[in-house]
């Protein structure tokens, strides 16, 4: 696209900007109110945004630009819950970019009639895309962007109006985004469900489900399926659609059993109901953008205010009860930790559906495990975290067993070093946890550094790190950091410390040996400042956000994108910006955290801190498939290697090829062009072909 141009965009990490190419226009276009149509309703792309898939587009078109500082650009769905004042025929606009691309307009998911299109050219036009008879009330108009910029839509009663000749009204400057669809019908299930009164079926990926989904027939299920390895948690997800109120629904299942009778007991297993709340969306927008219903906490029990009250932290138990009224939905999530030992095969077992008036209902879970040794992740997976068990008086003190059940909460997540701000006295309390990699005190060293290093190699970690300057950004910050780390180099100690500036990472990259890179400023398979701290023989890795909305940003970031740039790890701001009940708040809605407190002080996960593990898992997949690649060339330089052995290998080669080699660009183009099933068929993919190599070598 030789006209397109990058733009200024905020991003949604501690206030962080990062300059995209030329400046965006940033000045909202205010039109004329028309006397002549009161019913006129219009919103812009940027009005609609965040969306997964779309980036803010601010360029120029053929002397055109977007009406309110920068257009939706690329693939994805943007909805407009807009407010119909009266009864009428309506005629529906949008303006795009005329060069290429498409879009769709659908009212209530029901198509347009009678669109008469517009111009084209490389320039923005606006397109008249149908009309449609809409009763007054709240509407869903769902914008399908394929390859395009959208900039604006509009609605009116005036058959004659033309929004490129016409004056438009004062737009809706904030209108709402994400609302349930509850004008859907689920008359269709009502045989299916049956006495029980609801029904069970799976989910698709990454559904942005508002507790209004209305399954089809074929997504009924009967068996809930699942797959995964020895030394691993592994997820599936199913949606529950009521026809009658279910008052109080019980789900449970309190085994797995495999072979020769092996068992993954129930406190290996947990259940969840998703937890709908209203919160900024965050993606590529500003912070102040719009706000709206998410899928995000994982409770045992849903039938709470916030804070949740009772056991909702922990992991275990495989079990959760929730309450769904008539014609809503409940989203599920299943884990299962498989542990390290257990033979390969498949373990089932039943999960039980107890409710009111709907009596028992089971649904068969089998969960699949591979014959594939699935190691500990190799490389540096930590995340920011402010809390310290031992001052009280502190605003981020948390009680000892509260800091020992978070360590606990991390490494389940993947994670295998913690960053320390308690200092050194803290370190038993990270392994005990179970972390293996270098912890990270997070202030600078004194006189005691050395002996505080044996303390930790004591403890069986290969060593110890300090923080350095946290994003040194003016000319004294770089000087003093770049000071600093030469300094603790000639005294052999570690420097970790987050850069998030050319400049700062072009004073430092000699001195400090364990950068923490921002991968929105240092991102791509090429990026020079990565390559240059490998050559180094120093071990980079990225931070970014943990304010996103949008689960799948966290498996990508934690996972293959951020291997393919280089990195060797991931620490993200943060866990939780704050450990107590702020984190409920209406502004805690914005901060930057993965994991909530119950009121035991037990972590309550997220949607998002799932995808995080996904993502560290992703990387262990790549990683047995390295090896087993490298076991396999072996063989094959040897005389007489199995049958078939060859052919595997190359299979494999072309797994790794395209399924991760082919990965690139910056990391907003790798975003928007992630599609929801990407990731989980590229790990299939790459287990598959473990277990076929391991085949083969057994041979």
């Amino acid at each position: 696209m030789s006209e397109t141009r990058e733009v200024l965009v905020m991003l949604p990490q501690r206030s962080w900007f990062a300059s995209l190419g030329v400046a965006a226009f940033c000045l909202s276009i205010i039109r004329t109110p028309s006397a002549a149509d009161p019913t006129t309703l219009w919103t812009t792309g940027k009005s609609l945004m965040p969306a997964w898939g779309l980036y803010p587009n601010g360029a120029e078109y053929g002397g055109t630009k977007s009406l309110d500082g920068y257009s939706a650009w690329k693939s994805g769905l943007l909805t407009w819950v807009a407010d119909i004042p009266a009864d009428g025929i309506y005629y529906v606009w949008a303006r795009k970019y005329g060069g290429y691309g498409a879009l769709t307009i659908t009212v209530d998911e029901k198509p347009l009639g009678s669109g008469k299109g517009g111009g084209g050219g490389g320039k923005y036009v606006w397109l008249h895309c149908g009309m449609m008879d809409i009763p007054r009330g709240p509407h869903h108009i769902d914008i399908d962007v394929r390859g395009t910029m959208f900039d604006a839509a509009a609605l009116t009663t005036d058959a004659a109006f033309d929004p490129s000749k016409d004056a438009l009204p004062d737009p809706v400057v904030k209108p709402q985004v994400r609302v349930p669809r509850k004008y859907r019908d689920d008359t269709a299930l009502k045989g299916l469900a049956g006495s029980a009164g609801f029904v069970v079926a799976s989910l698709p990926p990454y559904s942005d489900s508002l507790n209004d989904d209305v399954p089809s027939p074929a997504r009924m299920i009967e068996k809930l399926p699942l797959w995964g390895a020895a030394n691993q948690y592994t997820s599936s997800a199913f949606v529950a659609r009521a026809l009658k109120s279910v008052g109080t629904l019980n789900v449970s299942l309190s085994e797995l059993i495999g072979p020769q009778g092996k068992k993954v007991a129930a406190s290996e297993i947990d259940l969840r109901v998703v937890h709908l709340r209203n919160r900024p969306l965050v993606f590529f927008g500003e912070p102040e953008g719009q706000r709206g219903l998410c899928p995000g906490l994982l409770l045992r029990d849903d039938r709470t205010d916030l804070p949740p009250k009772g056991k909702q932290g922990g992991y275990g138990g495989g079990t959760c009860v929730t309450s769904i009224a008539a014609h809503e939905s409940r989203q599920f999530l299943l884990t299962a930790h498989v542990p390290e030992g257990h033979p390969a095969g498949t373990y089932k077992g039943k999960a039980r559906f107890r409710g009111g008036s709907a009596g028992q209902q089971d649904l068969l879970v089998e969960l699949e495990v591979l014959p594939i040794d699935l190691k500990a992740v190799e490389g540096y997976y930590s995340i920011y975290w402010p809390s310290q068990p031992l001052w009280t008086a502190r605003e981020n003190y948390v009680t000892p067993e509260r800091y020992l059940a978070e360590l606990q909460d991390r490494v389940r997540h993947g994670l295998n070093a913690a960053t320390l701000y308690g200092g050194e006295a803290t370190m038993k309390y990270a392994q005990e946890a179970g972390m293996t990699e270098d912890p990270c005190i997070m202030h600078w060293p004194d006189s005691a550094a050395p002996k505080q290093v044996e303390e930790a190699k004591a403890m069986g970690f290969p060593d110890l790190y300090y923080y350095g300057v946290d994003e040194p950004g003016t000319p004294e910050q770089i000087e003093r950091c770049q000071k600093e780390a030469e300094r603790r180099m000639q005294s052999g100690l570690h420097m970790f410390t987050a850069i998030n500036s050319a400049k700062a990472q072009e004073a430092t990259k000699d001195f400090i040996d364990r950068p923490v890179y921002n991968i929105y400023v240092f991102g791509g398979k090429d990026n020079a400042a990565v390559k240059y701290a490998l050559d180094k023989g120093f071990k980079p890795i990225s931070y970014w956000t943990t304010a996103v909305s949008y689960p799948l940003w966290y498996r990508a970031l934690a996972g293959l994108y951020n291997t393919a740039c280089g990195y060797l790890g991931a620490a993200p701001w943060a866990y939780q910006d704050f450990p107590d009940s702020r984190l409920y708040g209406e502004k805690g809605g914005h901060v930057h955290v993965v994991s909530f407190p119950d009121e035991n002080g037990q972590p309550i996960p997220t949607l998002r801190w799932e995808e995080f593990r996904e993502g560290v898992d992703d990387v262990r997949f790549l990683q047995a498939l390295d090896r087993a690649m490298a076991a396999a060339e072996a063989l094959l330089g040897k005389a007489s290697p199995p049958a078939g052995l060859n052919e595997a290998v190359e299979k494999a080669r072309a797994v790794r090829r395209e399924r991760y080699e082919s990965i690139g660009g910056r990391w907003f183009e790798y975003l928007c062009a992630l599609g929801p099933e990407t990731l989980a068929v590229t790990r299939r993919a790459m287990a598959d072909a473990v277990v076929e190599l391991n085949k083969c070598m057994e041979k």
